[in-house]
């Protein structure tokens, strides 16, 4: 990514250490919204629930539209160009990634979604390091203590080898399909990152919306039935995912992402299993005992070692795609 792209792409007030703070603030969003998606499914199918809130989810981001900066980039032809691309291909991600998620969030538990959701951290340097960025050793050492941050956070009652193979035997359909997602989220955060400099993060989250809107409906009516009344039904948690996980969470992303680096945004955005914990404990009586508390300190430990810059001239640059 060369350095004229950035310059006409980044807002003046986005500092990494203010990216970092919209990454997190993703994380606590989306932590929590995995209540919203185990409430939704009680009413609703996973496509028309995606559809339904992607689209709702465009409309809250669309009055940002009218900003003279967007209006700028929609005019550029070639940054227009970016645009269409990224958001063609960050839709099909983000329609891909929810429908996954929310269909195994019908037979897995919050706690082995919220997990395995996380395994986007592994996936994303390694995608990185195929698409040819190089990877800092700060970034291989976070990475894995966000891995075991999230498997103590999440697995308090493995305890032996024996409980980890009775683990594994015992994954079922659901937990397949949130590692699908989690591998759909891992490509999301590398398009965002190659788009969202190249175009404008507001323009790219509204198009990304409409794009996985569509296609979600589209594919409801293909294979579910929706009606009114179970939309309505599901209305609470439609709206609330639509506002903040898509509509906030989403557009701060696209925003962060200016500026972090795919590996440095997947770790951040790993936290999100710490609130997912949270949420569990609070909400649903789960357990957070020591061992979560230590996988939270790990996860943290994670964030801030991905503060760190590498030891080279080109510091939070590094994870950059050849050009």
């Amino acid at each position: 990514m060369s350095n004229s792209i950035q310059n006409l792409a980044r807002p003046r007030w986005l500092t990494p250490l203010r990216a970092d703070g919209l990454l997190l603030m993703c994380a606590v969003i989306w932590g929590i919204s995995f209540l919203w998606q185990k409430w939704a499914n009680e009413h609703i199918g996973a496509l028309t629930y995606v559809g339904v809130r992607s689209l709702l989810g465009a409309v809250v981001v669309a009055p940002l539209l009218f900003k003279a900066s967007v209006r700028a980039v929609l005019r550029d032809p070639a940054r227009r160009r970016q645009l269409m691309l990224g958001g063609l291909a960050a839709g099909a991600c983000l329609a891909a990634a929810s429908v996954f998620q929310q269909t195994g969030l019908k037979t897995t538990t919050i706690t082995n979604a919220g997990f395995i959701t996380g395994l986007y951290v592994v996936f994303v340097p390694f995608i990185g390091w195929f698409l040819g960025q190089r990877i800092g050793w700060t970034a291989w050492v976070a990475v894995m203590l966000s891995l075991g941050g999230l498997t103590l956070l999440s697995f308090s009652h493995v305890m032996s080898v024996d409980d980890l193979a009775g683990f594994i035997e015992g994954l079922n359909r659901g937990d397949l399909w949130v590692l699908a997602c989690a591998a759909a989220w891992a490509v999301h955060v590398h398009v965002v990152g190659w788009a969202a400099p190249r175009s404008d993060a507001i323009a790219l989250s509204v198009l990304q919306f409409v794009v996985g809107g569509v296609m979600a409906t589209s594919l409801a009516f293909l294979f579910e039935s929706p009606s009114m009344d179970s939309i309505q039904a599901a209305a609470a948690p439609i709206v609330l995912s639509a506002i903040f996980a898509v509509g906030v969470a989403f557009t701060l992303q696209a925003v962060a992402q200016d500026v972090a680096p795919p590996t440095h945004t997947a770790i951040l955005l790993s936290l999100e299993g710490v609130f997912c914990a949270i949420t569990g404990a609070v909400w649903l009586g789960e357990e957070f005992g020591v061992r979560q508390f230590t996988g939270a300190a790990l996860l943290l430990s994670a964030a801030l070692l991905a503060q760190v810059p590498p030891p080279s001239a080109s510091g939070r640059n590094d994870e950059q795609h050849r050009s």
